[in-house]
């Protein structure tokens, strides 16, 4: 549409860069981590393996466990004739469906142990049920008792001027209405450097905040560094970040007034995902009598800075 003559030019439509997700056991910006050379496996890792997984994960591991238990259970009763007390000859089906009743203790009467070799078997079962159970309900109440937070991170990091300086800028909001007391965030850069040996070397550089600690953490939050000729960013470029692998890290921790517990929050930002010479949509309305509106459908929106 064309524009007409004398009217004031409009702003760009945001931008809402698309981020790409990589799923695995670490992720660093955008890279993952794979270690090699360590033990593939840990016995004494379990506990904290299961609590990791996903809910949907969990709970077809836990119905997993559950069918492998009853079918190796009934297929020992089934080895020996005999071993279940009125279950139909040569019926797999029966012994499967007595282990189910064993194993939940529930017994119904039918059907019951038929030798000394059944209630061995049975009595086993009842033990290993018991022991199931009780390891199932600590997982799931270690799960539901895990204090978590719903903090948000801007899909990507900004680099505009701020009072004349310019501003490394992320943006972070507090999706729950309560408040997380105490707060205070830490970032650092990552990157790989050369040393005066000519070896590469992985180097950590805490960023100095513009204010690294809040009282009370309700809505949103910008976090800012100003890139000052003490920052490990000044005179850098995208391309720079880029060639160096420079990731950018955030974590944000505080007590939540709600569960009254520590609750933290991560952010990791590859060199792609921080734009030169672009800043955040603004999200929190002008006030309209007594409310004010903070719009979380353009938290991740950003746009070009004005020419100068």
């Amino acid at each position: 549409m064309n524009r007409p003559a004398g009217a004031p030019p409009q702003p760009p439509p945001p931008l809402r860069p698309k981020v790409g997700r990589v799923r695995g056991s670490f992720r660093l910006g955008n890279s993952e981590i794979k270690r090699l050379g360590n033990r593939r496996w840990n016995w004494g890792d379990s506990y904290h393996w299961m609590l990791t997984l996903s809910w949907p994960h969990f709970f077809l591991l836990v119905g997993f466990l559950y069918l492998l238990t009853n079918l190796l259970f009934a297929a020992a009763f089934f080895a020996v004739p005999g071993s279940v007390a009125n279950a139909r000859p040569d019926s797999f089906l029966d012994v499967v469906f007595f282990s189910i009743e064993t194993l939940a203790t529930v017994g119904y009467g039918f059907m019951n142990p038929g030798s000394t070799y059944g209630h061995v078997v049975a009595s086993t079962e009842i033990l290993l049920g018991m022991v199931e159970v009780a390891a199932v309900t600590g997982l799931l109440f270690a799960r539901f008792s895990r204090p978590t937070s719903r903090i948000l991170f801007s899909d990507v990091a900004v680099v505009s001027n701020f009072n004349g300086t310019p501003t490394l800028m992320m943006r972070t909001g507090n999706e729950r209405n309560n408040l997380i007391l105490e707060a205070s965030v830490r970032a650092a850069l990552v990157r790989r450097e050369t040393t005066l040996e000519g070896q590469i070397f992985t180097r950590f550089y805490d960023l100095k905040l513009e204010r690294d600690q809040t009282s009370v953490f309700a809505l949103s939050w910008t976090i800012l560094h100003p890139i000052d000729a003490a920052s490990p960013l000044y005179g850098l470029t995208q391309k720079d970040l880029q060639e160096s692998a420079t990731t950018l890290t955030v974590s944000i921790s505080g007590m939540d007034d709600t569960l009254n517990d520590f609750v933290h929050a991560r952010q990791t930002y590859a060199a792609e995902h921080i734009y030169f010479g672009h800043h955040f949509v603004d999200i929190l309305s002008d006030k309209v009598g007594s409310v004010r509106t903070l719009d979380f459908g353009k938290f991740h929106d950003i746009v070009p800075d004005r020419a100068a």
